[in-house]
C-alpha cells in the first residue's frame, strides 16, 4: 500500500530508536573524545597531509582530509554510537523531499518496512535502489539527493523514470537474512500489487547495498534456506533490465593489498569493515560460523551465477578504495558463470568507494561529480 503520512514510523526507524535506546551513560559519555579524535585526526591531516607522498593520499587534499574525518570516525565511534549521532533513513529522505519540494511519498509493507518513491511513482521505468552503510549507518539526504538527479536527468531526456529507495532496517539492530527478506518482500509487492515487471526495471546498490542486491538475485535463482528468517520467495517472469552494483562489498575479508595500498586515499578501513561486518553478520570476524554465498557473493562457485537473472550487470568502483581487490576477484569470477556478454565492469582511476554519493556528503555538487557518478548515470539511462 502507499502512505503518504509522516507520523507513521518504518521499521528501520524503529529498529534504530530501539537501538539508541540501549545505550549507556558511559557510550553516550564517549562520544564527546570520539569527535574531538576525529577533529584531532582533521587537523594533523592538514597541517602534515603535504609531507605524504602523491602515491600515498588522493591528488585532492581537501579530499584527503576530509576522508581522513570519515576514517576515524567510522573506526573509533562504535555502531551503537553512530546510530545514535546519524538521523534514521526516514528523516534523510524527508529532508532531501523538502530541499526538492517533493511531497514524500512510500510504499509501507506489512510489516513496515518502507521504501521512498522518488519521482512519480506512476512512472512507465523503475530503479530499486539498496543504500550502502555497511548495514550499520542510514542513508542520509545526500544519497537521496544522487537519485533525484538521476530522475530528473532522465525526466529532462523524455524518459518516464522514477526510483523506490528502500529503507532497510539496520545492524545491530536487525541482522541477517533480515535485509534480505526486506528486499524479498519489496520484490513481490512491486511486481505483484504494483504490477511491474522485472524487465522495466534497474535494480542497483552501492557498497553494502550493492551486497544485499546479489542476495536478492541470488535468492531468485537459489531460494535462500534460512528457517528461522522466512525469505519469501520471489518469482519474476522475465531477467531485471540490468543490475547495477556500485564498489559492492562482496567480501568481509580485510587482507587484500588494497587495504594497505589505499589506505590513505579511501573513506573505508579495516576496523571499520570489521566492525560492521560483525554487526550485521552476528558472529565474530571473520565469520566462518555463517558465512555463504549470499552474505559474500565472492565465496559463490561459478556455477552460481549460471543462471543470474538480470539482462546486463555493471559493476564499477575506483582504483583508490581499500575493496578494489576483492571487487577485481569476485567481478572474474562473476563473469565466468554469469556470461561474458553480461558482464560490464569498470574501475576508475583516482577515484574512491562509492565516491558518487560519498562525494555529495563532502560538499560537491552535479557540476563537480566524477566520473563514476557520470558512468552511473549513462549507464542507468542506456537501460531505460
Amino acid at each position: 500500500m502507499t502512505n503518504v503520512m509522516a507520523d507513521s514510523k518504518s521499521s528501520s526507524y524503529r529498529s534504530q530508536k530501539a537501538t539508541i535506546a540501549t545505550l549507556s551513560f558511559g557510550e553516550k559519555l564517549d562520544v564527546v573524545p570520539a569527535i574531538l579524535s576525529v577533529l584531532g585526526n582533521v587537523v594533523f591531516a592538514a597541517a602534515t597531509g603535504g609531507l605524504r607522498s602523491k602515491e600515498k593520499r588522493p591528488k585532492s587534499y581537501f579530499r584527503y582530509v576530509a576522508l581522513t574525518a570519515l576514517r576515524t570516525f567510522t573506526s573509533r565511534t562504535s555502531v551503537r554510537q553512530q546510530h545514535f549521532l546519524t538521523p534514521p533513513t526516514d528523516d534523510g529522505y524527508a529532508q532531501a523531499c523538502k530541499s526538492r519540494g517533493q511531497k514524500p511519498n512510500s510504499e509501507i509493507l506489512e510489516d513496515g518496512t518502507r521504501a521512498h518513491w522518488i519521482g512519480d511513482s506512476k512512472a512507465e521505468k523503475l530503479i530499486i535502489n539498496f543504500h550502502g552503510g555497511g548495514f550499520v549507518f542510514p542513508a542520509p539526504p545526500e544519497f537521496f539527493e544522487f537519485m533525484f538527479q538521476c530522475v530528473n536527468r532522465f525526466t529532462k531526456e523524455g524518459k518516464s523514470v522514477a526510483c523506490l529507495f528502500l529503507s532497510y532496517d539496520l545492524a545491530p539492530g536487525a541482522v541477517y537474512p533480515r535485509q534480505l527478506q526486506q528486499a524479498a518482500m519489496l520484490m513481490n509487492h512491486v511486481t505483484q500489487n504494483l504490477g511491474r515487471s522485472a524487465s522495466d526495471i534497474v535494480l542497483m546498490g552501492d557498497s553494502a547495498g550493492a551486497n544485499l542486491a546479489l542476495q536478492l538475485l541470488s535468492h531468485i535463482s537459489h531460494p535462500h534456506p534460512s528457517t528461522a528468517t522466512k525469505i519469501p520467495e520471489v518469482k519474476i517472469k522475465a531477467p531485471f533490465k540490468g543490475l547495477l552494483l556500485i564498489s559492492p562489498w562482496t567480501s568481509f575479508d580485510t587482507s587484500a593489498d588494497s587495504f594497505t595500498r589505499n589506505h590513505y586515499k579511501d573513506c573505508l578501513n579495516s576496523i571499520g569493515g570489521k566492525q560492521w561486518s560483525t554487526a550485521f553478520m552476528d558472529s565474530p570476524w571473520p565469520h566462518t560460523s555463517n558465512s555463504d554465498p549470499y552474505n559474500q557473493a565472492i565465496t559463490a562457485p561459478e556455477e552460481w551465477w549460471n543462471d543470474f537473472q538480470a539482462e546486463e550487470t555493471f559493476i564499477i568502483c575506483g582504483d583508490e578504495e581499500v575493496l578494489v581487490d576483492g571487487i577485481k576477484t569476485f567481478e572474474a569470477k562473476f563473469r565466468r558463470g554469469a556470461g561474458e556478454d553480461k558482464v560490464k565492469f569498470k574501475c576508475v582511476v583516482g577515484e574512491y568507494h562509492d565516491q558518487a554519493n560519498v562525494d555529495m556528503q563532502l560538499g560537491y555538487k552535479e557540476k563537480d561529480e566524477g566520473v563514476q557518478a557520470k558512468e552511473i548515470k549513462g549507464w542507468i539511462g542506456s537501460k531505460l
